[in-house]
């Protein structure tokens, strides 16, 4: 993964955090070399830890806008301006939707932003959110589509990689984030109320154990793991 001034990054994340945790390190990284960044989001990410379709709460309304706001903050701190919210689309309820809304939001974006790279979610954890965000950017970036990138990559997010029971995300590129661990971090801190204690893996402990174990695959001290999807050379 070569990043330059030439780079056009665009994540494509099922809820606002996922961008931190999956590639925090590499967005910050990507941006010091001169890459640009944009970043969508499919749906939103607090409804649910509510009970289903009871979402005119007043808690349900500050949760969602510490979320939104954490959002906010994280991606200003990394120095991304280019970000689109949907905050219409439920957490861990896009198997309500029809898929093909959410392959056309990310055709819109692809074909708006035109990416170089492109990393989104990987189809092996337990969040349906994820999953079927995969399959959305699987079928907006077939290759008769206008504006394909010509690298497309899978991120894992901790608990939804870690709780599955059948996991098979085998990370295959590794980007060496040890000089940009404590921008990641700090950009997680921006989402408050989101961390746990140890063993919880989105502790800082949790988080610093993956990047450590990715880190020791590869040689480095701390690493992000991604799957390598297609790269047209």
């Amino acid at each position: 993964m070569d990043f330059n001034q030439n780079t056009r990054l665009l994540v494509v994340a099922a809820h606002p955090d996922d961008e931190v945790l999956g590639c925090g390190g590499t967005l910050a990284k990507a941006i010091t070399h001169g890459a640009q960044v944009a970043v969508l989001f499919l749906g939103e990410g607090v409804s649910v830890r509510f009970p289903y379709g009871e979402y005119d709460s007043d808690e349900f309304k500050k949760q969602s806008a510490v979320r939104i706001e954490g959002a906010k903050m994280a991606l200003e701190f990394l120095g991304i301006k280019d970000v689109t919210f949907n905050l219409d689309r439920k957490c861990c309820q896009f198997d309500t939707y029809p898929l093909t809304t959410l392959v056309k939001e990310v055709q819109s974006h692809i074909e708006r932003f035109k990416p170089t790279i492109l990393f989104t979610h990987n189809n092996a954890e337990v969040n349906i959110d994820h999953g079927i965000t995969y399959k959305a950017v699987e079928n907006a970036c077939r290759p008769t589509c206008p504006y394909v990138p010509k690298e497309i990559y899978t991120f894992e997010i901790v608990c939804s990689g870690s709780w599955s029971f059948d996991s098979n995300f085998k990370p295959n590129v590794y980007v060496d984030i040890s000089k940009f661990w404590d921008k990641k971090l700090k950009a997680w801190h921006c989402y408050q109320g989101e961390a746990r204690p140890f063993p919880f893996p989105r502790s800082d402990t949790g988080l610093e154990a993956l990047a450590r174990y990715r880190g020791m695959a590869c040689g480095v001290e701390k690493a992000e793991g991604f799957r390598l999807i297609r790269r047209v050379f």
